[in-house]
């Protein structure tokens, strides 16, 4: 897929005064037109006959419609470039961003007419065209370290006959109403057949693709004919296309085809995020990100996927954000499947996120809404219903595993070139000196309760929110930093978390799987653990990274309140940089513990991520006597072990051993007293 280039550039020797290298078109279809050869390196610049306007080049000039160019646009909008032969304008490249300051990005004038332009990133397949904005001074790149010159090949004159209706074509709810402006006459016609009436278009729920004469009616003039080709889009919400193209399938063999949606940036239209191709992608403000898909055959999602678009971390700022997924059996009223708010995609470059769903209900159409970006525009390279079917993955990258962190394997599936990663586990080979990993710094007899995200990927529970004004925040909720509190409704968030835009601080050298949104706004965060035993002398270190104010909370009770960012300059790691707390025992117990964090970002950048290191003390999945699982041992576990044992229940038949025995007997009773009794 091609889309228009928008990287600026600084035009260090050109002004706005002086004459531009081309005459400007106003529109390739109203006469004069200007059209140009373009060279570069003695070769002539034709289009191929493509889906856009790509180009190559000749030694010659075949003096054919393909190698024909002009220059559509005005000082304003500035240029783009348009081919006689393919009727299109020239398209390419990803999105690189504005550089102006940058001093590797140059265009220098050889001559009036020619233009060498340096662009800084070079991805090999990547074009890049010329596009002049007068009003600010600096062109575009046009082919990568390219030298082009422009010369000018003929003017098409107005021709000798006047008052040629020009055609427009203008789309309603229902109908597309088909005008012409002149006094000849137009005549409309749908696979061969005249329409009855000219002016109007019934829309369908196909495409319909029509024809348009237009006949000049001038006495004493000479009769020509022009023919123009259009597109009546099908009518979308009226009805599912009746003969769909089934653009890929899922691993139970269901097809799935695209119906509509919202209206695309550069030609990044909508039908791309189904087409099994991650590198290709829909682009576009958020209320146009939208799309209908239909299915071959009724299904009941089990889990959907997102997948990144191509440069993902460089435009951060055009993740989607918040999103529905609805699903419909009569193509109009519709159910929602799932919704997700503030969603933390990763920022990385054709990565698939699944979402599980294990929704039962069957739909035959779904339809999927963006409902909020990171800022202005959205992008989305694929979106999967249902179980998805992968080509071959093919492993392209690897971080190898030590003796403190996972590893992660990266994989490439060879068909829609989405991205996965796979972990490799830490293979716990310490090598001690002096009491201390030299190779991840952990003491002899410590454990980790709490991985920041360079050792291990993990997920807490978090809490969004904006300031509500200046100086006023948002009230916490009701009971957020205890044991007992439901998260069930917050955010799943990758840990650490930073503002990609934070280039000054650890942005780069510390691995972020999230971030954050914009400023002056803050997060409160949930990280529960069992701890399974505590030592009389076991210690607590909470080591930290954070930016701006850090509150600590353990079962409720603040244990560390620190105003102000923490220093992390430019190379640093979390090793060198982190600031560390001592946290009192006492503030522990066993079974189920919430270590909670307030985070308040005031302005600027914005990072978090922690870890906490215990010393005598060691944490599992529950604490001996936990019958019913709640991360306690109370009176209500002694009930649970009775009901098993007198046959009332037998929901908690597999935990009410307590003893290990292999019976539920009364000494099971007796053994949860003893732990709740701390005898």
């Amino acid at each position: 897929m091609k889309k228009t280039l928008i990287l600026s550039v600084l035009l260090l020797c050109w002004t706005t005064s002086q004459a531009l290298p081309f005459v400007p078109t106003t529109h390739p279809e109203s006469k004069p037109v200007h059209w140009y050869f373009l060279k570069t390196g003695g070769r002539f610049v034709y289009a191929h006959q493509s889906d856009d306007a790509d180009i190559a080049a000749s030694t010659s000039s075949q003096n054919n419609d393909a190698y024909y160019w002009c220059f559509v646009g005005d000082a304003n909008s500035g240029y783009r470039i348009y081919n006689r032969a393919t009727n299109k304008y020239l398209s390419s490249g990803e999105f690189l961003g504005d550089y102006n300051d940058s001093y590797v990005d140059k265009v220098e004038q050889r001559d009036n007419n020619s233009f060498y332009i340096y662009a800084m990133f070079n991805s090999g397949t990547l074009k890049n065209y010329l596009c002049y904005r007068s009003d600010q001074g600096f062109y575009t790149t046009m082919g990568k370290d390219s030298y082009f010159t422009v010369t000018e090949a003929f003017v098409e004159e107005e021709p000798q006959y006047s008052n040629m209706p020009i055609i427009n074509m203008e789309t309603f709810d229902d109908h597309c109403l088909i005008t012409g402006e002149g006094s000849g006459e137009v005549h409309l016609y749908i696979n061969n057949n005249e329409v009855e009436n000219p002016c109007t278009i019934m829309r369908t729920t196909v495409d319909q693709y029509i024809t348009a004469v237009a006949t000049n009616q001038d006495p004493g003039k000479e009769m020509v004919s022009v023919t123009y080709g259009f597109t009546v889009p099908k009518l979308e919400g009226s009805g599912p296309n009746p003969n769909p193209t089934w653009t890929r399938y899922d691993a139970n063999g269901v097809g799935y085809a695209f119906e509509y949606g919202g209206e695309g940036q550069y030609g990044c239209d909508a039908s791309y995020v189904i087409d099994a191709n991650a590198n290709t992608y829909f682009q576009g403000v958020p209320e146009q990100c939208y799309m209908v898909i239909q299915a071959s055959e009724p299904v009941a999602v089990k889990q959907y996927s997102l997948v990144t678009a191509i440069d993902a971390l460089y435009v951060y700022e055009w993740m989607i954000r918040s999103w529905k997924l609805e699903g419909s059996n009569d193509f109009q009223n519709w159910t929602v499947i799932d919704t997700q708010k503030d969603y933390p995609m990763p920022l990385v470059d054709l990565t698939e996120v699944v979402i599980p769903v294990n929704d039962t209900r069957q739909f035959r159409y779904f339809k999927f809404t963006c409902t909020e970006g990171v800022y202005d525009n959205v992008r989305l390279s694929e979106l999967w219903i249902n179980e998805q079917n992968h080509g071959q993955w093919t492993l392209f990258d690897i971080k190898s595993s030590t003796c403190g962190a996972e590893g992660e394997r990266y994989y490439r599936c060879n068909e829609c070139n989405a991205k996965k990663a796979e972990l490799i586990p830490s293979d716990e080979t310490h090598s001690f000196y002096d009491g201390v990993c030299t190779k991840c710094g952990i003491k002899q007899g410590e454990t980790r309760l709490i991985y920041n995200s360079q050792r291990v990927p993990h997920y807490i529970k978090a809490k969004h929110a904006y300031r509500q004004s200046n100086g006023t925040w948002p009230n916490a909720p009701q009971g957020w930093n205890t044991p007992g509190f439901d998260d069930s409704q917050w955010l799943n968030l990758p840990m650490g978390t930073a503002n990609p835009g934070h280039t000054d601080g650890p942005r780069y050298s510390l691995r972020y799987n999230s971030f954050w949104f914009d400023e002056y706004n803050c997060y409160w965060m949930r990280f529960p653990i069992i701890l399974t035993e505590i030592a009389n002398d076991a210690t607590f270190t909470f080591n930290c990274v954070h930016d701006d104010n850090m509150v600590v909370y353990v079962n409720g009770h603040e244990v560390i309140n620190k105003e102000g960012w923490c220093e992390t300059p430019y190379g640093s790691t979390f090793a060198n940089t982190h600031e560390s707390y001592t946290i009192p025992t006492s503030a522990f117990h066993l079974g189920k513990n919430v270590v909670a964090v307030y985070m308040q970002q005031n302005w600027g950048g914005a990072y978090f991520d922690c870890e906490l290191v215990a010393m005598g003390a060691t944490a599992g999945d529950k604490i001996p006597g936990d019958v019913n699982g709640d991360g306690f041992v109370t009176s209500a576990d002694v009930t649970a072990v009775y009901d098993v044992l007198l046959g009332i229940s037998l929901d908690f038949e597999t935990t009410a051993d307590v003893n290990g025995d292999g019976f539920v007997t009364s000494a099971d009773v007796t053994a949860v007293y003893d732990i709740l009794l701390g005898n």
